[in-house]
C-alpha cells in the first residue's frame, strides 16, 4: 500500500513538473492553441453537419455551410497572426495548422 502511494505521489510530481516546464504558455503559444481548438471544433461541427445531411427521409437540419464560414474565418484569423509571431514554436504550430487547415480544405472543397 504504501509502495503505491508514493508511485502516486511521484507520477504527481512528475505531471506537474512536465506542465511547469515542458508546455510552452507564452501567449503566442495560447493564440495558436486556441485557433487549433476552435478549428477542432468546426471540423466536428462540419462532419457532423455531413452526417446529418446524408441521413435520409429526414428533415435537414444541418449547416455545413456555417462550419465552413467557420473554417473560413479561422484561416483567416491565423494569416493575420502568422505574420506577427516571433517565438519559434509559436511559428511553427502555426504552420502546421496552416497546413491542417489547407488539407481539410481541399478535401471537402472548401474554397
Amino acid at each position: 500500500m504504501k509502495k503505491l502511494i508514493i508511485l502516486i505521489i511521484i507520477l504527481l510530481f512528475g505531471y506537474f513538473v512536465f506542465d511547469l516546464y515542458m508546455k510552452s504558455n507564452t501567449p503566442e503559444i495560447k493564440i495558436v492553441r486556441s485557433l487549433e481548438r476552435e478549428f477542432r471544433r468546426a471540423v466536428d461541427r462540419y462532419i457532423t453537419a455531413m452526417r446529418h445531411a446524408a441521413e435520409p427521409g429526414g428533415v435537414i437540419i444541418s449547416e455545413p455551410e456555417r462550419a465552413e464560414n467557420e473554417i473560413r474565418v479561422i484561416r483567416a484569423k491565423l494569416q493575420e497572426i502568422i505574420v506577427t509571431l516571433t517565438e519559434q514554436k509559436a511559428l511553427e504550430r502555426a504552420r502546421k495548422l496552416q497546413a491542417d487547415i489547407k488539407t481539410f480544405c481541399q478535401k471537402n472543397q472548401i474554397d
